[in-house]
């Protein structure tokens, strides 16, 4: 045996015995893979594009985590272009994770790659598979895993970026077809937007239309636009469309709200106030989109909740007195905000268990992250504990997901 082999010998004995080192991104990724990340993959306001810029909608129905297979996420949903809509299955696959950019103490930000491949049921129309791979971006915050929107609303932000390409069952035709949270990856020449999204004007005709004039809030076509741009398209034939027409009568605004196209209810504001917006969310958590119309010229919001029972929406003049109400939906909260003067912001929070609950206060000092009092409230809403200038720590588990959440005070 020549010295060469002899090492090569040696090297292998001890191999055996002692197992190779881990490398930092493989224990990396066994730590980061014990976590569930459906959340974070099912976000659903995905814009789309396939072939030469034709608009792809997608939608994610579920996403679970296979319990068998840390790596494996199994994943059913919708798939349409212009008005040919197929349903899908398939699955997506974790493969590796990096450190992103810490932009805060609290959290630990991670990007995610994985593949993808999305089968359309073959018996349905012009039905094929998507495949392809997948770049997400999520933090970590007290060991639980969050989407991440810490840079939402930036020049450029964007997120769950699907790249990959749509083949045809049939005729195994192969066409581009990339979608994702607020841009498109690999979109070219078909988004032209700046500080976000925006189609070229020669490829608007492309399925874009609603979407280019639901930016244009001062033509006639953008009410219609918008609800164009909110309708449940993924639910086919039991699909809820809500639209409105706005008009003035004897110096009064009103909105007719129409359901699937059949007249529904009229909305009478009692004051002329054409500058407004309309915003369908749910804002009980009953499951139900409900109607709210922002009223500018006086900041006030007017919120309509769907009554099952009654069939038609229900005026709450819960929110009346709230400025800028946010919804937060991971504690079935709303969070309103109300500007002082620049040394004072208060933040109240409102949880929801059948009607609106007053359960905490949060006072800062202008748009800072400098906290001047946190205020806690018992069940009939007095104040049972006040903590002056709280650090992050001292501040209740609401606040802090909160404050991670929608990055207030940190």
């Amino acid at each position: 045996m020549t010295k060469k082999q002899t090492i090569l010998v040696l090297l292998l004995v001890l191999m055996g015995r002692t197992g190779f080192a881990k490398a930092p991104n493989d224990k990396l990724k066994e730590q980061l893979l014990r976590y569930d990340y459906s959340r974070v993959l099912l976000q659903n306001d995905l814009l789309g594009y396939i072939g030469n810029g034709q608009r792809l909608y997608m939608h994610f129905d579920t996403i679970y985590k296979d319990p068998a297979n840390p790596h494996c996420y199994h994943v059913a949903g919708a798939s349409k272009v212009k008005q040919n809509l197929c349903r899908f299955t398939g699955r997506i696959d974790l493969h590796s994770f990096a450190p992103n950019e810490e932009l805060d103490p609290h959290m630990k930000r991670f990007c995610l790659k994985a593949q993808y491949r999305l089968n359309e049921e073959a018996g349905q129309h012009g039905s094929g598979f998507f495949a392809g791979r997948l770049t997400s971006y999520f933090f970590i915050y007290q060991d639980t895993v969050y989407y991440d929107t810490i840079e939402d609303g930036m020049d450029g932000y964007n997120n769950n970026q699907f790249e990959g390409r749509w083949t045809s069952y049939r005729t195994k035709t192969s066409k581009k077809a990339n979608f994702g949270v607020a841009r498109i990856p690999d979109s070219g020449d078909l988004d032209v937007g700046t500080a976000e999204f925006y189609v070229t004007p020669n490829k608007q005709h492309l399925g874009w239309e609603s979407y280019m004039k639901a930016f244009e809030t001062e033509t006639p076509e953008w009410q219609k636009a918008q609800a164009e741009e909110d309708r449940e398209w993924w639910k086919g034939d039991k699909a809820v469309f809500i639209s409105w027409q706005a008009k003035t009568e004897n110096g009064a605004f009103k909105l007719a709200i129409y359901k699937n196209g059949r007249y529904l209810q009229t909305l009478d504001f009692g004051k002329n106030t054409p500058d407004y917006w309309v915003d369908q969310r749910d804002y009980n958590f009953d499951g139900h989109r409900d109607f709210a119309v922002w009223l500018n010229d006086v900041e006030t919001t007017w919120v309509f909740l769907w009554s099952e029972k009654q069939g038609k929406y229900v005026y709450e003049p819960f929110f009346n007195n709230l400025e800028h109400p946010t919804l937060f939906e991971e504690a079935r909260c709303i969070v309103s905000n109300r500007y002082v003067n620049d040394e004072r912001i208060e933040y109240e929070m409102y949880q929801y268990d059948g009607h609106y609950r007053h359960v905490s206060s949060l006072v800062q000092r202008g748009y800072t992250s400098d906290n001047l009092l946190l205020v806690l409230y018992d069940a009939a809403g007095n104040p049972v504990r006040e903590v002056k200038k709280p650090t992050f720590e001292q501040l209740t588990p609401l606040w802090q997901k909160f404050a991670v959440l929608y990055h207030l005070g940190y």
